[in-house]
């Protein structure tokens, strides 16, 4: 059993949901009884705030903060409160869009929670069906926004997003924090964001040291909230880079590999 944890930190897809995008009630079970015992619990995922709500209510663990947008925005579950926000200056926001649009990009933007796209594609009718997104369909007012991003999301086969990526590195690495969600996702966030930075921010507004957080994930976007907690763990079916970071493995999304890791190690009970 590893004593003295006081938060838990965990990733959402392919982490602690499953890969129909549900959560089973035992994982439900086991994240209420570590509040009972004194943990809080911090879900941490690119997601925005929109595709996020539903799940964290589902999970029925009240109105605590959410780490949105990879580390960009934390917002309360239930009540929407805002604790943090970083979004993208509007002139890079525009910079990467233009090139985008003169490279034939898939691009999305997230602005005031509402989701931008230039028109439906097969990229965004899955995206929507696999978050619960409603996309707001712009057409080139897209490559003009008026609002500063949250966040902005290039979606490419995996060998294309190797490029871009490079290319974006390159050119705008300065300027933006940009990372991998999953291998066909291309995150762009403001400069100097991250999951670990949002963790950094709750830990101590909690009162929360390093050594008694535990962190959970699978992708790249995870590796700095896993380096920030005095224990990582990475799943079963996280990307190789992600375990080389971690302290363990434990069981996979699909197996309720957070919940029987919890109840193992921080509840003490005795888990098959």
């Amino acid at each position: 059993m590893t004593t003295g944890i006081r938060l838990l930190a965990i990733d959402l897809d392919d982490t602690l949901l499953r890969d129909d995008n549900t959560v089973s009630a035992y994982t439900k079970d086991i994240l209420k009884a570590a509040q009972v015992e004194g943990i809080e619990v911090l879900i941490a995922t690119g997601r925005m705030y929109q595709t996020a709500e539903p799940v964290g209510k589902a999970l029925g663990i009240g109105d605590v903060p959410m780490v949105l947008y990879s580390g960009g925005l934390v917002q309360c579950i239930e009540s929407g409160r805002k604790l943090y926000e970083k979004t993208i200056p509007l002139a890079t926001a525009r910079k990467v869009l233009t090139m985008a649009k003169e490279r034939d990009w898939y691009i999305q933007a997230y602005v005031d929670d509402v989701l931008y796209v230039h028109h439906e594609t097969e990229f965004s009718k899955s995206y929507e069906k696999a978050t619960g997104a409603t996309a707001v369909y712009i057409g080139d007012a897209l490559y003009d926004l008026d609002g500063e991003p949250n966040k902005l999301l290039i979606i490419e086969e995996p060998a294309v997003i190797d490029t871009i990526s490079r290319t974006l590195h390159e050119d705008m690495g300065s300027e933006l924090a940009i990372v991998r969600s999953k291998r066909h996702f291309l995150e762009l966030n403001p400069p100097q964001t991250s999951k670990g930075e949002a963790l950094h921010f709750m830990a101590q507004r909690l009162g929360v040291p390093t050594e008694a957080m535990v962190a959970f994930g699978n992708s790249e976007n995870d590796i700095s909230m896993l380096e920030e907690a005095g224990h990582a763990i990475a799943v079963a079916n996280a990307e190789e880079m992600v375990k080389a970071v971690a302290d363990e493995v434990c069981r996979s999304n699909e197996d309720d590999g957070v919940a029987h890791w919890v109840a193992t190690h921080v509840l003490g009970r005795n888990e098959a």
